[in-house]
C-alpha cells in the first residue's frame, strides 16, 4: 500500500518525521495555520502530556516547519520557512487523509538513524 504514497511524501517523512506524535502535531497545526497552539492546547488535541508537546514543537521549529514567539509561555504556529516544505506538508497531509496506515507504517518501518542510536546510547538514564 505504500507504494499509492508520492515519493515526494515518502522522502519527507525520511527526513523529518521520526514518530507518529511528530506528525499529529505536525498535522494539528498545518490544519490551522493562522491560529497559535500552546503545548497545552496541542497535548489535548493529540492526546499527549504538554512536555512531549513541547519536545514535538520545538521540533518542527527546529524542521522550518513552524515558528515560536519566543515568550518565556510560548505559542507556535504553522509556518514553513520555504514554499517547497509547505508543498511538501500539504502533499504528506492528503497522503495521510486518504492512506492513514500506509503513512503510518511508513514512520515505524524506518530503518534506524545511525547517528540517533548512537547518540542516544550516551543518554543519562534514571535507574
Amino acid at each position: 500500500m505504500s507504494e499509492a504514497i508520492p515519493d515526494v511524501v515518502k522522502a519527507f517523512i525520511a527526513h523529518n518525521v521520526e514518530s507518529a506524535e511528530l506528525l499529529e502535531t505536525l498535522l494539528l497545526i498545518h490544519s490551522q495555520p493562522e491560529q497559535d497552539w500552546s503545548p497545552e492546547d496541542v497535548a489535548r488535541s493529540i492526546y499527549t502530556v504538554p512536555a512531549g508537546a513541547t519536545r514535538r514543537l520545538e521540533q518542527l521549529v527546529g524542521l522550518g516547519l513552524a515558528r515560536s514567539n519566543g515568550a518565556a509561555t510560548p505559542v507556535y504556529r504553522y509556518h514553513p520557512s520555504s514554499p517547497r516544505l509547505r508543498d511538501e506538508v500539504s502533499a504528506l497531509a492528503a497522503a495521510y487523509r486518504q492512506h492513514r496506515v500506509a503513512v503510518i507504517n511508513l514512520i515505524y518501518n524506518q530503518p534506524p538513524d545511525p547517528v540517533r542510536s548512537f547518540a542516544d546510547a550516551f543518554k543519562l538514564r534514571k535507574g
